[in-house]
């Protein structure tokens, strides 16, 4: 079975909750990617910021407005040992463009995004959907 550590991109640009939007903007331009995991002052994961939450006028507000402002502060996260059809449900199910991976101890290990995928099915790669699982909250 096709797990996620098989098709998850391990190096993951990350934010600080701290960091200004216009800096976090530039990140996000710099590295080519739509959206990255935020981390507090202790690292620990708190949410997650997109391109799209930099122009939404409802969280980018006040004088000097930083990722923590502006991030959506719910994480939609998996394990590597997941299947990988748990991912794409996953961002299909919430309409989302990435899902953050983790360790067995809640750290960081990866993230799953739509070019992922799409990585994978160039490289023959078979996804299942036969199994009943599902993602945390769902229902079978």
């Amino acid at each position: 079975m096709l797990r996620i550590r098989d098709i998850m991109s391990r190096n993951v640009f990350t934010l600080s909750e701290q960091a200004p939007l216009e800096e976090a903007a530039w990140g996000l331009t710099a590295n080519a990617v739509s959206g990255a995991p935020v981390r507090d002052r202790r690292g620990r994961l708190v949410g997650v910021l997109s391109k799209s939450d930099l122009v939404d006028p409802d969280r980018v507000s006040g004088d000097a407005p930083t990722v923590g402002d502006a991030m959506t502060p719910a994480l939609l996260a998996l394990h590597a040992d997941d299947p990988a059809s748990d991912a794409i449900r996953l961002m299909v199910a919430d309409g989302i463009h990435r899902v953050i991976v983790i360790d067995e101890r809640g750290r960081l290990a990866g993230i799953v995004t739509p070019m992922d995928v799409l990585r994978a099915l160039v490289r023959g790669v078979r996804f299942d959907f036969e199994e009943t699982r599902v993602p945390a909250g769902g229902t079978p």
